[in-house]
């Protein structure tokens, strides 16, 4: 398939994943409880896939390299999932964190240039940029808007948000090498996520034993906890495919950063979300961009 069918698709699988967590945390579920379970759901998953093969991943003479490439590309996962959520906290406004993170597409596209020897054509950098404008109107709105005067605001909110940014153009960045080195995306996913998991339980040691000890929301919370892990799942592998087979991995970022219309749009009925003309003019900018892409 194009590479471009993988970059849909897992827009459309990680749309699926956001939506189940809003609904979760609409429930009353913290963030934290909520990615602890995705990221031991999704690890576990993972492995099973990668079980028997992992003799031959360990025994893989490019296996030393591969295990620096995930380190490198794990903890930069782990650092801007980090800083970014942080920095969504203290910051403003949301959608000036998200804002920055997308704009991360540009670093992506223009670094594989020079390291990887991807192609960069004029106008693909036009709906890439269109691209960018458009998820920041679908993210900015009432919706989403956090008071000026919140006591967590931090004039150093936006140090955090270029530190996200930065994160995670270093992971897709050893995703896309350690696909270059001939090691295939379930076995890539594995170390991100087996990273992510080790941290995030580190982080969150003190509060575990709370959310194994949950309420009587569980038997609610387990089946959308599931689903939600299911589309990441299927996102992540989609996702690592796309990074291996695009041009240019920001072509791929790019495209896959339109879950925010995806998401947008699948509010309107499931959360009752409307849809202004900022909105709109949006959802009309990003789509431009994405077939600019896609052309």
């Amino acid at each position: 398939m194009p590479w471009y069918i993988y970059s849909i698709l897992s827009s459309l699988f990680f749309a699926g994943m956001i939506l189940c967590a809003r609904y979760l945390g609409n429930k009353g579920f913290s963030s934290k409880q909520i990615l602890l379970f995705l990221f031991a759901l999704a690890f576990l998953g993972f492995f099973v896939l990668n079980y028997k093969s992992l003799d031959n991943i360990a025994s893989s003479e490019k296996f030393l390299l591969f295990l620096i490439i995930m380190l490198v590309a794990g903890v930069a996962s782990v650092v801007g999932n980090l800083a970014n959520f942080t920095a969504i906290i203290k910051s403003p406004n949301p959608e000036f964190v998200e804002a920055i993170k997308n704009s991360n597409i540009l670093l992506i596209s223009f670094l594989s240039i020079s390291l990887f020897g991807s192609p960069l054509a004029s106008f693909k950098i036009l709906g890439q940029i269109l691209i960018i404008i458009g998820v920041y109107l679908l993210i900015s709105g009432q919706n989403n808007t956090v008071k000026q005067n919140t006591v967590n605001q931090s004039s150093k909110w936006y140090v955090l948000a270029i530190t996200g940014a930065v994160g995670f153009t270093i992971m897709v960045l050893g995703v896309k090498e350690a696909i270059r080195i001939g090691f295939l995306p379930i076995q890539i996913n594995l170390f991100i996520f087996g990273f992510n998991l080790l941290a995030f339980t580190m982080l969150t040691a003190k509060e575990i034993k709370g959310y194994l000890i949950s309420n009587n929301q569980l038997r609610a919370f387990l089946p959308i906890a599931f689903l939600m892990t299911v589309f990441s799942f299927l996102g992540n592998i989609l996702n690592v495919k796309g990074i291996s087979l695009a041009p240019n991995p920001g072509y791929h970022e790019s495209i896959k950063n339109t879950q925010a219309l995806l998401v947008t749009l699948l509010s309107v009925p499931f959360f009752g979300v409307t849809i202004d003309n900022i909105k709109l003019l949006g959802v009309l900018i990003t789509l431009t961009g994405s077939i600019i892409l896609l052309i």
